[in-house]
């Protein structure tokens, strides 16, 4: 199994410690072998995002944190160079909601987020036969 490539984006450092966190207690009960590169600077993310595709290796998911339009523009810059990225918008607020569809976020996580929560969400990317279906990644 190859290892899966996971970027967490959050202004905020203590929100996006706390997903990376969840993400990974979720891969290691699944199983799942992931590195992670986590950001709470958006250029520096946006910039790391643009290096890997460039280079021909991009991140198998992405989860951002949209407490604010800051946030979602970062979401919107990954999205442009990237329409078909797993990603998943992690906020305290409702108001952006509506900006995860226009988006095609796969979900919208409410802080603080859970490995339960993550694993439900993650589930969304593939079902069976697919590259993050619980049962083949084991």
């Amino acid at each position: 199994m190859e290892k899966k490539q996971i970027a967490v984006f959050d202004y905020n450092a203590s929100d996006c410690a706390h997903t990376a966190e969840a993400v990974r207690q979720y891969c290691r009960e699944q199983g799942i072998e992931a590195s992670m590169m986590v950001f709470t600077e958006s250029e520096a993310f946006v910039c790391d995002f643009e290096t890997k595709r460039d280079a021909g290796s991009s991140y198998d998911m992405t989860f951002i944190g949209v407490d604010d339009m800051r946030g979602v523009q970062t979401a919107w810059n990954i999205r442009k160079m990237d329409e078909h990225l797993p990603m998943f918008l992690v906020s305290d607020v409702t108001e952006y909601g509506a900006e995860g569809f226009r988006l095609c976020a796969l979900d919208y996580l409410t802080k603080p987020v859970t490995p339960l929560r993550i694993g439900e969400a993650v589930r969304r990317i593939g079902g069976e036969g697919r590259p993050w279906h619980p049962e083949i990644m084991r």
